[in-house]
């Protein structure tokens, strides 16, 4: 399963959600953060948005009984949430929202379980040259190579 795949789920699941939460394109996005931006009137980045990230970094594949071939895998996804206030509301909402995802909430196939390695938002210290407060979510993605499409 590709981390793209993983984070444009995951991303998607956010917008799918609670409309409050946000909307994927808008102040939802797949990949690293980037900074506040606009052109002209228009913003492109704004800053009250959630960024997801996904990496291989997860534990190794593990073995399933009964064939060698069977694996299950993990990939770690992390998800920072920028806000103009440092109270820890938004980043609350969407841990909660995380912390309910189920299997058959995710339209793709092969996906096993999900995994919250952490009780609550992480507060990221240092704030950006916007006095924006970051916080941190991890969520580990478990799935079995089998069941992901080709």
């Amino acid at each position: 399963m590709a981390e793209v795949t993983v984070a444009n789920d995951i991303a998607g699941y956010l917008g799918d959600f609670d409309p409050t939460v946000g909307t994927v394109g808008t102040n939802i996005f797949r990949g690293p953060v980037r900074p506040f931006s606009k052109s002209g009137a228009t913003t492109l980045i704004p800053r009250n948005c959630i960024f997801v990230i996904a990496n291989t970094s997860g534990d190794a594949p593990i073995p399933v009984a009964g064939s060698a071939y069977q694996k299950i895998r993990t990939i770690s996804a992390q998800v920072i949430v920028r806000n103009t206030n440092a109270a820890s509301d938004s980043a609350q909402t969407v841990y909660n929202a995380l912390a309910d995802i189920e299997v058959d909430d995710i339209t793709t196939d092969g996906y096993v379980a999900f995994e919250m390695p952490q009780s609550n938002p992480l507060f990221l210290p240092g704030l950006d040259g916007n006095v924006d407060a970051y916080w941190s979510i991890n969520i580990d993605v478990i799935y079995d190579q089998r069941l992901v499409p080709s």
